[in-house]
């Protein structure tokens, strides 16, 4: 799979302007922690607000340069990667999260991801061959990809918008912060497919192999018995 002629990413390794190379399991285990210390810093956001506030995510964006330690943890939707962005895109007073319900999704989504993550880290670093304990990284990343993906879409005019109003290093930085972690994440998850690809492969080869051993066997057990009952 090639990338605007920059990355080609193959069943075993990827490859940088076609001459750095590196494995995939390497690199999903280098997005995989990168991962786990966005979400698990989001999954702190909750545990911190429900044990100041009492509130599963009491988030306001509305914050200036005199804002405590609490306003500034909980002013910034770090899983999304939305430092102040879409306050200043979309005139935002609270996080996206707490539009939609408050906050509470939000934290079962970083609890899940979490723990889904987790779970990745073990197997690659292991390196078990156990195809389904893939699955539940590969269902959260691809569908943290694609809402990501709608998220962007949607916001896409407001932020060109943005862009053609007002151009200054502390939006470019926001955007930046924001673009990089879509990037990123997408090429992880792409990443992360293809290793799984890969090991799936490795893991039929390994069962085909070992039931071919064992047919072998069989028939060696059979005419070694056949051979004691003539004599």
């Amino acid at each position: 799979m090639r990338i605007f002629y920059i990355l080609e990413i193959g069943e075993r390794k990827t490859k940088c302007f076609g001459c750095l190379s590196c494995s995939n399991r390497s690199l999903c285990i280098f997005f995989c922690i990168l991962q786990l210390v966005v979400v698990g810093c989001s999954l702190f956001q909750h545990l911190y607000s429900w044990s100041r506030f009492g509130h599963v995510f009491k988030c306001n964006s509305n914050i200036t340069a005199e804002a405590t330690f609490d306003e500034r943890l909980l002013a910034y939707d770090i899983v999304i990667f939305d430092f102040g962005l879409m306050n200043i895109v979309l005139k935002m007073s609270k996080c996206v999260a707490n539009y939609l319900d408050g906050g509470y999704l939000r934290f079962f989504w970083c609890v899940e991801h979490t723990s889904a993550l987790l779970i990745l880290l073990a197997v690659l670093c292991l390196d078990l061959k156990k195809i389904w304990l893939y699955w539940p990284a590969l269902f959260m990343q691809s569908s943290f990809v694609l809402g990501m993906a709608i998220l962007s879409m949607a916001t896409t005019p407001k932020i060109l918008e943005a862009i053609s109003t007002r151009v200054d290093s502390h939006l470019t930085t926001l955007l930046s912060i924001y673009v990089c972690g879509v990037v990123l994440n997408w090429m992880f998850t792409l990443v992360l497919w293809h290793h799984y690809w890969d090991m799936e492969k490795v893991v039929r080869s390994l069962e085909e192999n070992s039931g071919t051993e064992q047919r072998s066997t069989i028939q060696q057990h059979r005419r070694n018995n056949q051979s004691l009952y003539y004599c």
